[in-house]
């Protein structure tokens, strides 16, 4: 059977994080994704990318389908929040003043100096905190589709674009695992104003889910109450997953 591999590019400004992607492909598609991402990533104002290519070790796990997307459209990124908050607050138990603080956090800048966390929020049913770190949060790592070229070509013909399949991928996984029920995204680029909610079942995108102009981002992943987060981070950092489908259903 042919190897798969990592392939993780980071582009910084000045030692500050500016965007990412990664991929899981085989060994004989290695080149190809490596000028994809450079030629993808050399538009942003970097002046160090990073490519970093791992040999994948771990079982990987197959997941057969996304979860469905859904679209909402707001006239303000205050009503979509209000709208999220009243989701979350139905999914997740937590007080909607709590999960108000949470995701204004998020808009802030949630880290302790203010400035954007590089990985998410881990929140539990009664509203606590549980990173390692709440400085830096954790990040979801090794996921992708199965055929991305294919996926993307069907998200563009449905009228979304290919950054969707990053997202839609991620939270995935994320869902994926038992004991994460929830996920709040916004995007920390300026003019990037569609955000999600994720559920076990949909991935529900809000336009405007922040306000235009604000470099803040982030996520919030909700966990049920005495989730062992050792195992959690261990499945979002270290397991690989492969997609195979998108579902429109």
């Amino acid at each position: 059977m042919e190897r798969y591999f990592s392939i993780k590019i980071r582009n910084s400004l000045e030692g500050k994080h500016i965007s990412g992607s990664e991929r899981i492909v085989k060994e004989s598609e290695i080149q190809d994704t490596i000028n994809y991402l450079y030629n993808r990533a050399k538009h942003k104002p970097a002046d160090s990318i990073n490519i970093k290519i791992n040999q994948i070790k771990n079982p990987i796990i197959n997941i057969k389908k996304t979860l469905k997307i859904k679209e909402y459209k707001f006239d303000s990124y205050s009503e979509a929040n209000r709208f999220a908050i009243d989701l979350l607050n139905n999914i997740t138990g937590i007080d909607k003043l709590r999960l108000e603080n949470l995701i204004d956090l998020i808009h802030k800048g949630a880290s302790s100096d203010g400035s954007n966390m590089r990985g998410a929020m881990v929140v539990d049913t009664k509203g606590n905190r549980l990173e390692f770190d709440k400085r830096k949060g954790v990040r979801t790592t090794e996921i992708d589709f199965k055929n991305r070229e294919k996926i993307e070509k069907e998200l563009i013909k449905k009228g979304f674009t290919k950054r969707t399949a990053d997202a839609l991928a991620l939270t995935t996984k994320n869902l994926h695992h038992p004991d994460i029920i929830a996920e709040y995204c916004i995007s920390d680029e300026p003019d990037y104003l569609t955000g999600y909610v994720s559920t076990k079942e949909f991935y529900n995108r809000l336009t405007p889910l922040k306000e235009k102009g604000n470099p803040k981002g982030g996520r919030i992943y909700f966990v049920k109450e005495n989730t062992d987060i050792k195992n959690l981070y261990e499945y979002l950092t270290e397991t690989p997953v492969l997609i195979e489908e998108l579902d429109f259903d």
